[in-house]
């Protein structure tokens, strides 16, 4: 389990609890409850009475909307210091949509009243909320954008290379990102499916921008890869 040292360095690196002195985030960490959770277990359910938010301290999570067709779509994906449900906490609202474990994962929990009278006492953490709520919808309005007018490899694309940015490792002969997920999320995340995603794919590698191993992808051109979404 996580120790104090630990909890107030990842609170730390929360983009709305940046601000705060140690003795704020101790006060903070007081309120807190770490849980690890196995992959594929759900740290809530679409529907359920948003209780509490969530801080990730390690892992990755997906936020899931469940259609009744059966049809998925993945709303977003946070890892370490990254924050869930703030909204739905605030508002008091059902859950709008799922979180799930995408690998075994540490989360905190802050129960909702805790959050707002926490927010109510420290200004600069509401303003620092907004501001990574509209970092979140800004990217959200470019999803929605590249879903309604780009090609399939042009999705991925792009999604790779913002994937492999934030997690991506450099190696010698280029750089390799494990995907923190099953092709099937990935299919989900762009707004295809699986046998699309295959395809897609295997054009990257008949090109030699990727090298595909599993979970595994080696980006050989990373520039070549990103023209694939910025050519007209």
């Amino acid at each position: 389990m996580l120790d104090t040292a630990n909890t107030l360095d990842i609170l730390k690196q929360v983009r709305i609890f940046s601000t705060l002195t140690r003795e704020e985030l101790k006060i903070l960490d007081g309120s807190v409850s770490w849980k690890e959770y196995r992959k594929g277990e759900r740290l809530f359910d679409e529907g359920e009475t948003a209780d509490h938010m969530f801080i990730i301290a390690s892992g990755q999570v997906k936020v899931v909307k469940e259609f009744p067709s059966g049809k998925n779509v993945i709303m977003g994906m946070f890892g370490r210091g990254g924050t869930v449900a703030e909204i739905a906490a605030i508002d008091k609202l059902p859950y709008p949509a799922s979180a799930v474990a995408l690998e075994d994962t540490t989360a905190g929990s802050i129960k909702a009243e805790l959050f707002v009278k926490f927010l109510k006492q420290h200004p600069d953490t509401l303003i620092g909320m907004i501001v990574g709520l509209g970092s979140k919808l800004r990217e959200m309005v470019g999803n929605i954008g590249s879903l309604a007018v780009q090609s399939v490899e042009k999705r991925l694309a792009r999604f790779l290379v913002k994937l492999s940015k934030e997690i991506g490792e450099n190696k010698k002969d280029g750089l390799l990102l494990t995907l923190p997920m099953t092709r099937q999320d990935l299919a989900e995340i762009i707004g295809t499916s699986f046998e699309v995603v295959e395809r897609s794919l295997k054009k990257m590698r008949e090109k030699g921008i990727v090298k595909v191993e599993g979970k595994k992808i080696l980006i050989l051109k990373p520039k070549q890869l990103e023209n694939i979404f910025k050519e007209e």
